[in-house]
């Protein structure tokens, strides 16, 4: 029997979140050296990626018009066994996914929604305040080609 039959398939990850934040791109740029496994990808909430999300998970503003910060992980992406994660669960979902000393932080999976939610949310409106470095380095070639469009 083949050897590449068997192989099981390369799981592929994709975190999208608010191409337009900074903080948001930093992120990205974080869990990217975090990924042991190199199987998370990133594309922004507003690319041609994010059609493959229902409209309402690609919102970038909440009902009030102010930044929602919303992040959505796409496990196993194209897959017949594909799961998604919003806001908080996305973000810890994919710190999972690393494989590093911080999936540790899934055990935040477990506190309450309502209070993990409220959390995240205050962060995630306030995030371009709380940004004091309104640029981004330029990205390596290598994380460039974990970018999606």
């Amino acid at each position: 029997m083949d050897a590449k039959a068997i192989e099981k398939p390369v799981e592929k990850h994709i975190l999208f979140l608010d191409g337009d934040c900074v903080m948001c791109q930093k992120t990205a740029q974080r869990l990217y050296r975090w990924d042991l496994t190199q199987t998370i990808f990133f594309s922004a909430l507003q690319g041609q990626t994010a059609s493959m999300l229902p409209s309402n998970w690609r919102n970038t503003t909440d009902a009030k018009g102010r930044p929602s910060g919303n992040a959505v992980l796409v496990e196993r992406a194209g897959q017949d066994n594909e799961c998604r994660w919003q806001g908080a669960n996305a973000i810890l979902r994919s710190l999972l996914l690393t494989k590093s000393p911080l999936a540790l932080c899934w055990i935040f999976y477990y506190i309450p929604g309502f209070l993990k939610n409220r959390f995240y949310g205050l962060v995630a409106r306030n995030r371009h305040r709380l940004i004091s470095n309104k640029s981004c380095p330029l990205p390596s070639q290598s994380f460039k080609d974990r970018f999606l469009p």
